[in-house]
């Protein structure tokens, strides 16, 4: 039932400080947008009002009077939209809207909370009256839609019902950070964003966000905090750059003479790859402070990315006589070396860089790059296994060790050590799947299969995994089988069935094997449950119905029998085997409806007996007892005429059941045809050639009918 709403909006007209008061503000100079809103909502003009209140609160985002006017024209369209057009969810992103500006725009309400009650009211009551339920789901998934149609203050009101709730808390703060920097309120936006940043403070987008929200605000030294850390993983590293080159320009217009201001656009121009601008911004911070060794470290930096290597050598040996033991210029001073060729002398730098710096994993990755173009592989193991032992809590050096083992085909050595880097760092993927690798090459496929799926359950998206997962999988499973089909043909069945059940997931093929090997316990039951096991997995198998079929057969179970030889023949009409036992279980199931019928017949149940041969002529149509049986229980019945039918068609299919001539003659007697009744006698005559009870009867009637 549609929920009519009771139209209760704010004294249009209150001074800022104002709570339903009707009470001018003789010192508020009203916007012509304002004042023009209020003419079109006084005329009714409800969409007029809202743009024109737009358009004030745009000017001046902190005008009370025009929030609450454009409050009251979206409420009063509510109502409108309610009552009169009846649309329900018009009407209710409308009072979203309204409470937004009144409640939420400014931080604080502005205005009654009265008047906020009545909204608040009307709204729950038309949410109620909706098909789905109001929750977090639903409010999550009408704010995007809302923020998509771009009804920003209704998607602002559900996001903030969010806020609490752990799962969208994230989103609704990024959310109204965006919302509210649409709506002109930066102010607002960097509190909502610097919320969201705490729930997720690796996320690019919401520090690029938040810097350019305080380059807004005029927050420089924040922006540059910002800029800084959404720089390393944003897409949007040229604009980046390019808003950290327009502040610091800034900077330097305003204190030409701050040095650190200067090596920081410096920087920029760095990352920009504008190498003549940065040097001669490096260059006038180092006149400035000609102390400052972070300078001088930057034009090393810049001459070595400009590939200048000696002059950045010349550089980082003057920083290091008066810093000997600074780790980064080591570093840096080693590189330059290497790629001058000068490999001895880099690894003697990078030895010292890592004497003074042990744990430096930099250090050790560039000097074992190094170590490995110019040492011999065992010298290379000697290094890595000291490295070990000097880091024994280090997973890194133990894999790199084992990588190394690996390589050098020592797979067992290898299997130990990334053994002991998995127990150190239990997420390094790379071991896990180097680890598998290693067990399959030993042949060790068990352990191969289950050391990967771990790796799966921690990296269920990674493409190497399960790439790796799929080859280990199917040699477990092949493993296995063979073991478990060795077992089988040496007929210890219950350990093939163990070996078969280590396959997981089952495969058709190895409940196969189950089921066979129950078979040959002679469980038949249990063979069933596999083989319908196996069925549920290959479907399209014809071979498997027709093994539940014949175990059914030899439970004398025809019923299910039938139904299972059905599916196989539908499957593969052209399968001999299945054909035959089809036949059979044909026959077994006439010989069972047989046998009832004649239990019938005995019981002087002579129509019942009639309509069960019906039905199993319906599927044996050429079964010429059945015809004998069921004209037998015609004659019961004094039924004469189809009586001679059926014992006619008895010996179409069996010509040989001569005691039908004598049974149709009998008949033709009592329904005094003795011409028809003479000849048939005659016929028995003739096909029998031992004189019994029936023969003289017949000779009789012969003589006796003229």
């Amino acid at each position: 039932m549609k929920k009519l709403l009771i139209l209760f909006i704010c004294i249009i007209f209150i001074q800022n400080n104002g709570f339903g008061e009707t009470v001018y503000d003789d010192n508020y100079v009203e916007n012509p947008n304002y004042l023009q809103g209020n003419k079109y909502l006084q005329s009714s003009q409800y969409s007029s009002a809202i743009n024109e209140f737009k358009k004030a609160i745009r000017v001046n985002p902190n005008d009370t009077n025009a929030l609450i006017g454009l409050s009251n024209a979206y409420n009063m369209r509510a109502v409108y939209y309610n009552n009169t057009l009846k649309a329900t969810d018009n009407a209710i992103s409308d009072l979203k809207s309204a409470l937004f500006f009144v409640k939420y725009f400014t931080g604080a309400s502005s205005s009654s909370s009265q008047s906020i009650a009545a909204m608040q009211k009307n709204l729950a009551s038309l949410e109620a009256s909706l098909s789905e339920p109001v929750n977090a789901d639903s409010r999550y998934k009408s704010a995007k839609v809302y923020r998509t149609k771009g009804e920003f203050a209704a998607a602002a009101y559900d996001y903030y019902q969010l806020l609490d709730n752990s799962k969208y808390t994230f989103e609704a703060n990024s959310a109204l950070g965006d919302i509210y920097k649409i709506l002109n309120r930066p102010d607002m936006s960097v509190n909502f964003y610097k919320t969201a940043q705490k729930y997720n403070p690796e996320d690019s987008d919401i520090h690029l966000k938040l810097a350019r929200t305080y380059e807004q605000v005029a927050d420089f030294s924040s922006a540059l905090k910002e800029y800084g850390l959404a720089l390393n993983n944003s897409s949007e590293r040229e604009d980046i750059l390019n808003s950290l080159e327009k502040i610091w320009q800034k900077k330097v217009d305003e204190n030409p003479k701050d040095a650190e201001t200067h090596a920081n656009l410096g920087v920029v121009y760095q990352k920009q790859k504008r190498y003549t601008e940065a040097l001669a911004e490096y260059q006038k911070a180092q006149t400035l402070n000609p102390s400052n060794i972070n300078t001088k470290l930057n034009i090393g930096t810049l001459y070595q990315e400009q590939k200048r290597y000696n002059d950045a050598l010349n550089i980082y040996n003057q920083i290091l006589q008066v810093q000997p033991q600074n780790v980064s210029v080591l570093l840096y001073k080693a590189e330059c070396l290497k790629e001058l060729k000068k490999n001895d002398e880099a690894v003697s730098v990078y030895k010292t860089a890592l004497n003074l710096d042990p744990k430096n994993a930099n250090i050790k990755a560039e000097l074992f790059e190094l170590l490995k173009e110019t040492m011999p592989a065992e010298e290379v193991l000697d290094f890595l296994y000291k490295n070990v032992q000097n880091s024994p809590m280090n997973a890194d050096s133990y894999y790199e060790f084992a990588y190394e083992l690996h390589k050098a085909g020592k797979i067992d050595d290898a299997i130990v050590y990334y053994l002991q880097t998995i127990k150190l760092d239990n997420k390094k993927i790379d071991a896990y799947i180097n680890l598998s690798q290693a067990y399959r090459q030993k042949k060790n496929y068990n352990d191969a299969y289950a050391i990967i799926k771990k790796a799966q359950t921690l990296a269920p998206d990674n493409e190497l995994v399960k790439k790796q997962l799929d080859i280990a999988q199917k040699e477990y499973e092949a493993n296995n089988y063979n073991i478990a089909s060795d077992l089988f043909q040496s007929g210890e069945y219950q350990k093939a069935i163990a070996e078969y059940s280590k396959i997981n997931p089952p495969t058709s093929a190895s409940l196969i094997g189950i089921a066979a090997s129950y078979q040959s316990l002679n469980n038949i039951d249990q063979a069933i449950t596999y083989y319908k096991k196996a069925m549920e997995l290959d479907a399209k198998n014809a071979d498997l119905p027709y093994y539940i079929a014949s175990l059914y057969a030899n439970k004398g179970d025809i019923t299910n029998a039938k139904t299972y030889i059905d599916m196989s023949l539908a499957k593969n009409s052209s399968n001999k085997p299945a054909k035959e036992l089809a036949e059979y279980i044909s026959a077994k199931q006439s010989e069972e409806l047989i046998s009832q019928a004649s239990k019938l017949y005995d019981q002087k149940k002579y129509q019942d007996a009639i309509n069960l041969y019906t039905q199993i002529l319906k599927n044996t149509p050429n079964n010429a007892t059945v015809y004998y049986y069921r004209a037998m229980a015609y004659d019961a019945v004094n039924n004469y005429q189809k009586a001679i039918a059926d014992y006619k068609l008895t010996l179409k299919y069996a010509p040989d059941m001569v005691i039908a001539y004598y049974s149709i003659a009998v008949d033709y007697d009592s329904l005094e045809n003795y011409q028809s009744a003479k000849e048939n006698y005659k016929q028995y005559l003739n096909k029998v050639s031992e004189e019994n009870e029936y023969t003289k009867y017949a000779q009789s009637r012969v003589n006796e009918i003229k």
